[in-house]
């Protein structure tokens, strides 16, 4: 049997990440190509589904003529999705994960995982 030392099984975190509605995407781009690009904050924000779109699309509108105010809303726009909530753990479709030492979910080291929960022995 082989153990595999230093893999740790991962789970996907959830995101604020929204789900891209296509009208307001495409009234973005209309209105960044209809604006030479003044508006393409809004559109990259509504592309990403960023959470804060209609934020960013407001401080664009309003600040953007500033060019500190349209750098700040490109940034908004381009900066990665927040981690929210906990991880969602998502078995792999090929079984479980199976027994052995994997790197610890709650301290330093490792910890051993005999195929459905951890038993609490430990390894530096």
């Amino acid at each position: 049997m082989s153990t595999s030392y230093g893999y740790a099984p991962q789970a996907p975190f959830a995101t604020d990440q929204r789900p891209q509605d296509g009208a307001v995407v495409a009234i973005a781009w209309v209105c960044a190509v209809l604006t030479a690009l003044y508006m393409l904050p809004w559109a990259i924000a509504a592309t990403r589904g960023k959470s804060n779109q209609a934020l960013i699309g407001v401080l664009n509108l309003l600040l953007g003529w500033t060019l500190v105010g349209w750098i700040v809303t490109l940034v908004m726009s381009c900066t990665a999705h927040q981690m929210v909530g906990v991880p969602i753990l998502v078995q792999p479709s090929s079984g479980p994960i199976p027994a052995g030492w994997y790197a610890s979910p709650s301290a330093e080291g490792q910890e051993y995982w005999d195929g459905a929960a951890w038993t609490g022995h430990r390894a530096p």
